[in-house]
């Protein structure tokens, strides 16, 4: 059986590697470990221990005597890529100063003698495991950096590219259309729209697309869109916030929906039938207001259907891109401008 790479919690203390040869030993340790919960595995020998590091949250490394064989397990573990952060206690039938050193030198937790202390045991197994997860977090923080870093330099390469073509001379509805496209490029979605805010107070579609489906209604080259306005006000004059586009035109607010089908706030009846009649599955969405200098919502951008671009999978839209959408649709809402001004 193969341990998991769960992260380590105060209710889930973790995977404990045990490299230990004398049976007995390995059975007592299991005896003092299990009711404490961790998970114990026992690899056969240094080589498989280092294969399987990564996958461990801590190392018990019972010896007689540690000698040359132990340095070098610890000495590859550090030089490990994946196996550095991974505390270990060294057991020992017989333990000399200068053994001990050696091991702490070379990083081992703490050097412990045999029969081994239970509550001491635990207290630096579990030291050693959340000194683990704070590494973890630590790593989890910088390969977050390195991707926010990487959208970063791509949204400023795509802002460049676009505010160059707003100074081509390009019609608002070029800018309106390249914006939605980039849009969905940088959140891996399968559709969007864009919606213009009237005079009457209603949401008038602007741009519809969906890659899926091959739909291009609106702007320069799409077909005609027929699908009626939405009504910012009901019969009695009052804001209607039935639909999720009119609740982020009215509030001003960004709204994610993980699932429209299992979303109780708004009404996503009209989506329910257009997916009945394409066989389309419209799941996730983000919907985001467009503000001009004022503040004032003039329009609105959604996106549907966010994917996984492992999985392949339709999955809620990661809230890491909203500051890349809010600065799109900064640009977005210029151009709409200019469109309304006709």
């Amino acid at each position: 059986m193969e341990p998991t790479t769960t992260p380590v919690t105060a209710a889930e203390p973790g995977n404990v590697l045990v490299l230990c040869p004398q049976e007995a030993h390995r059975d007592e340790l299991a005896r003092i470990l299990q009711p404490e919960d961790f998970r114990l595995f026992f690899p056969p020998n240094h080589a498989e221990a280092l294969a399987r590091a990564a996958v461990g949250d801590a190392i018990i490394l019972k010896v007689s005597e540690p000698g040359e064989e132990e340095y070098a397990f610890l000495q590859k573990l550090q030089l490990s890529p994946t196996g550095w952060p991974v505390p270990v206690l060294v057991i020992a039938d017989n333990l000399r100063l200068e053994a001990a050193l050696n091991c702490l030198n070379l990083g081992a937790l703490d050097c412990l003698i045999w029969p081994v202390d239970k509550d001491r045991l635990t207290v630096r197994l579990r030291s050693g495991l959340a000194r683990k997860r704070l590494a973890d977090e630590a790593i989890q923080a910088a390969l977050r950096g390195a991707r926010e870093k990487a959208q970063a330099e791509s949204l400023v390469a795509s802002l460049i590219a676009l505010f160059q073509a707003s100074l081509q001379n390009r019609q608002p509805i070029e800018l309106l259309e390249m914006m939605l496209v980039e849009a969905m490029r940088v959140t891996d979605c399968e559709g969007g729209t864009i919606y213009s805010r009237t005079g009457d107070d209603r949401l008038q579609f602007v741009l519809v697309r969906n890659d899926m489906l091959d739909i291009n209604m609106g702007g320069s080259v799409g077909k005609e869109i027929k699908f009626e306005p939405l009504r910012l006000l009901d019969e009695a004059g009052k804001p209607n916030h039935k639909y999720v586009a009119n609740h982020a035109a009215l509030t001003g607010n960004v709204v994610s929906i993980a699932d429209a089908y299992t979303a109780e706030r708004f009404d996503f009846s009209g989506t329910r039938k257009f997916d009945a009649n394409t066989g389309y599955r419209s799941k996730s969405f983000l919907t985001v207001p467009l503000k001009n200098h004022r503040q004032q919502v003039i329009g609105v951008l959604q996106l549907i259907n966010a994917r996984d671009p492992r999985a392949g999978v339709v999955v809620p839209f990661n809230s890491d891109f909203q500051p890349v959408i809010e600065a799109l649709s900064a640009l977005a809402c210029s151009a709409l401008e200019a469109y309304q001004r006709g």
